[in-house]
């Protein structure tokens, strides 16, 4: 494909186009941070930079594993203090649920609870990832249609919500572990040194120009044994809506679904496979949005995330238009986050 190297990269429930990258000068404004290749979180702990480490680790214990892709904690803020979090609906596997209609699930009488590839970095702020597992929840997800599939379901499909409770166990090989019900009585336990999951503001919207920091698990855990982070600025709407065309001028996938503004923001950050559903943060450690797809142009990355405005526009609607009895089921999980 002229002068660029694409490769299809096909995992169980996530998948992104592998791209390159390029560096510039571009910083965040208060930290200095500069873009950067994909690093290993390791390795970007040891930046000389302290602004940077500081930010790292300010948002690196909200995102971890989700089966063979990543997701992100969003907040704590609910009746319980659990970690109400977001990932991909491509990643969940968009066949896996029960109705492709806009749903949420009843905690309490429904256990969906798995502790399969649900992976947190330790509450301690250790580095290196264990083989402790934490017990993960669907709780909500918008509608899809039934032609859907996970290589084909739109941006403003592809996020689910989800509750992680403080169930753990050790992973020693052994299949077919799940949890009990979701347990409210005791908060989830993670690495958040500077609360950001409580804070009054976990989301925020993204500035056009900023240099933004992304992290996830790449499903090369030989490279990026803990996960990774990459940095890049953010295009505004109408330079999105030009890439959108170039790529579609050069046949690329991407360039055939177009960009919504609404739904959508796209950066030159670089992911790769596994990925899917880890977080995209500004330079105070609030969420804007989770990666979902992926690709180059003229050597340049474009990833596509999907703006937490959006998600959280869609929850309010969906909660908006419950009745009583069903809204008492779901209140408690997102209270604190509902507009």
């Amino acid at each position: 494909m002229k002068d660029m190297q694409k490769i299809f990269v096909v995992t169980i429930c996530s998948f992104f186009i592998l791209f390159g990258c390029s560096k510039d000068s571009s910083r965040l404004p208060s930290t200095g941070i500069t873009e950067t290749d994909l690093i290993a979180i390791e390795d970007a702990l040891e930046d000389p930079n302290t602004n940077f480490v500081s930010l790292i680790n300010k948002i690196r214990g909200s995102v971890g594993t989700n089966g063979s892709g990543s997701k992100v904690v969003w907040s704590k803020r609910n009746n319980y203090n659990l970690g109400l979090f977001v990932s991909a609906n491509h990643v969940y596997g968009v066949s896996t649920w029960p109705s492709f209609n806009e749903e949420f699930f009843d905690l309490f009488s429904i256990n969906n609870g798995v502790f399969g590839g649900s992976i947190m970095p330790p509450t301690n702020g250790a580095i290196s990832l264990t083989n402790e597992r934490v017990a993960s929840f669907a709780l909500y997800h918008p509608s899809i249609p039934s032609d859907a599939t996970n290589f084909t379901v739109l941006p403003k499909d592809d996020f689910y919500l989800g509750i992680m409770d403080n169930q753990r166990i050790i992973d020693d090989g052994m299949f077919g572990i799940y949890p009990d019900f979701v347990q409210t009585d005791s908060p989830l336990q993670m690495f958040d040194p500077n609360n950001r999951t409580l804070a009054d503001q976990t989301w925020s919207v993204p500035n056009i120009g900023d240099v933004v920091i992304a992290i996830g698990y790449p499903n090369d855990r030989v490279t990026y044994p803990n996960g990774a982070v990459s940095s890049g600025k953010i295009y505004s709407d109408s330079e999105a809506e030009n890439i959108i065309q170039l790529l579609n001028q050069d046949m690329d996938p991407e360039g055939d679904i177009p960009y919504n503004p609404q739904v959508e923001f796209l950066a030159n950050i670089k992911a790769v496979s596994g990925m899917s559903g880890g977080g995209v943060f500004n330079e105070n450690g609030q969420l804007l949005g989770i990666m979902v797809r992926a690709t180059a142009l003229n050597g340049q990355p474009i990833l596509r995330v999907v703006r937490m405005s959006y998600i959280v526009q869609k929850l309010t609607v969906f909660f908006d238009s419950l009745p009583p009895s069903e809204k008492a089921k779901i209140e408690p999980f997102i209270s604190g986050e509902l507009n």
